[in-house]
């Protein structure tokens, strides 16, 4: 099994900060090797902030609560598969901190993968309402948080005070996503595509950078595992998926199996400018109308 692609693009990966995106690079710590993969897993998919662009389509997503059996099944097939290949397992959304049973969840995730770096990436806003025991359940399971600084939200400056109180406070690691979140990049989907379309994969600035497990599902990036809240949304803009645009983890016995999927271009990549020649927009609240994602000026 060849890996010179996904090895090569890991050494210049680049981040997202969800539930929006806005690319900044980071640098990973590889524990073992260069060919470590970071799982992120969207816990929930509703969010507490409304914003237009979001790239995992919260403000048009239904509400969702990862069932806690689901989490467990997924990450025991995750284990059994992986072979001590995963760097770094997030938990997200939406907004992950608004799972009712989330304490439940970061004990599962610390059993399974005891020895693994593992996040929580959040938008923020909530962290000062957690109590007492959520922190310490956090503490015990060697919990890191990142978040998502949107320096356009009201009060903002106040609260990045409050977080880093909480910080030293419990003793856990909290720090940003990303710089100062002003603007989101737009994915600017279409179903016009041209021929120069057909390889947008190769080139995806997002490619193995944001692999996203839901349900048993592996996704290349979260777009692809969330464009059918867009699909149920605006059925008259749907973007068509197919088998090949995910992975099944349970119908596969090896990380191998995992390094091929990446390395294969996904049909759907056609349809998306999400990593390529990246626009713009000022950070905004989501009217939940279609041109928020979609480029309505092309026709399709």
């Amino acid at each position: 099994m060849q890996r010179r692609n996904f090895i090569k693009f890991l050494l210049g990966v680049s981040a997202c900060a969800c539930a929006g995106c806005s690319f900044k690079n980071e640098h990973h710590n590889f524990k073992n090797s260069i060919d470590l993969i970071q799982i992120k897993i969207p816990i929930c998919y509703h969010c507490n902030l409304n914003c237009a662009y979001c790239s995992h389509f919260s403000p048009i997503a239904p509400k969702y609560e990862m069932p806690v059996e689901v989490f467990e099944r997924d990450l025991a097939q995750l284990k059994k598969i992986s072979n001590n290949k995963i760097s770094r397992i997030s938990l997200l959304g939406g907004e992950p901190l608004l799972h009712k049973n989330i304490k439940e969840l970061i004990k599962i995730l610390n059993r399974y993968f005891p020895e693994n770096e593992k996040r929580i990436t959040t938008n923020g806003l909530l962290l000062k309402d957690m109590d007492d025991d959520f922190w310490r359940v956090c503490k015990e399971n060697n919990i890191i948080f990142k978040y998502s600084p949107y320096a356009a939200v009201k009060n903002y400056k106040n609260l990045e005070k409050e977080i880093q109180k909480l910080s030293k406070k419990y003793d856990i690691e909290i720090r940003k996503y990303t710089d100062d979140v002003y603007d989101f990049e737009l994915m600017n989907l279409s179903k016009k595509t041209s021929k120069n379309d057909e390889n947008k994969y190769e080139t995806c600035e997002k490619k193995y950078a944001c692999p996203l497990l839901d349900n048993g599902k592996l996704y290349p990036c979260e777009v692809i595992g969330s464009i059918r809240f867009f699909n149920n949304y605006f059925k008259e803009y749907a973007i068509p998926t197919t088998k090949n645009d995910y992975l099944d983890i349970y119908k596969i016995s090896s990380i191998d199996e995992i390094y091929e999927f990446f390395n294969k271009p996904k049909d759907f990549c056609k349809y998306c400018s999400f990593g390529h020649n990246i626009k713009k927009a000022p950070w905004k609240l989501s009217n939940k109308e279609v041109d928020e994602w979609y480029d309505i000026n092309k026709k399709g």
